[in-house]
């Protein structure tokens, strides 16, 4: 794991749970050590962006609500700092508690330990929240990532590669 890596890792729950996508807005050289696993966050729900193919992420009145992503260890310093580009001002860089579904071997586990995470775990991950005005999310449905695979992806890495390459 490169010196520089972040201590945190970071849930996805959007169009970033594409690893396509992801690479496209990071960038990562042949040196990254990326470990990516299926994790949630509960007390949380995603909407799509009305109009848009993309969610944002809000607290939930229902506690019990749990959104499903991914979980990735190992972004560089340079890797967040194009993360906070892309995301952009309506979303903001959290720290909340996120439940790993898969094991994470020690190495992949930098906040002070090199002790492997199980299956139910919770690690404190970076998480990007929707924190724009909500009206701007279609809160009558859940956002499809099966949809934004199928349907937008493609355009999505164009986009994401087009704003990047202007960093």
């Amino acid at each position: 794991m490169s010196i520089a890596s972040d201590p945190h890792p970071c849930f996805f729950y959007g169009s970033l749970m594409s690893p396509a996508v992801l690479n496209a807005v990071t960038r990562p050289g042949p040196e990254s050590n990326l470990y990516t696993v299926r994790a949630s966050i509960e007390g949380y729900v995603r909407h799509p962006y009305h109009k848009q193919p993309y969610p944002g992420m809000i607290a939930s009145h229902d506690k019990t609500l749990v959104v499903e992503g991914n979980l990735v260890f190992g972004h560089t310093l340079m890797d967040r700092f194009r993360l906070d580009q892309f995301e952009g001002d309506e979303y903001t860089r959290v720290v909340l508690p996120v439940k790993v579904h898969d094991a994470v071997p020690g190495a992949f586990n930098v906040q002070g330990q090199c002790n492997p995470l199980a299956p139910g775990d919770i690690i404190h991950a970076y998480v990007y929240v929707f924190t724009g005005p909500h009206e701007c999310l279609d809160q009558t449905m859940e956002w499809d990532f099966e949809a934004f695979q199928r349907d937008h992806v493609k355009q999505w890495i164009r986009t994401s590669s087009d704003f990047t390459d202007e960093q």
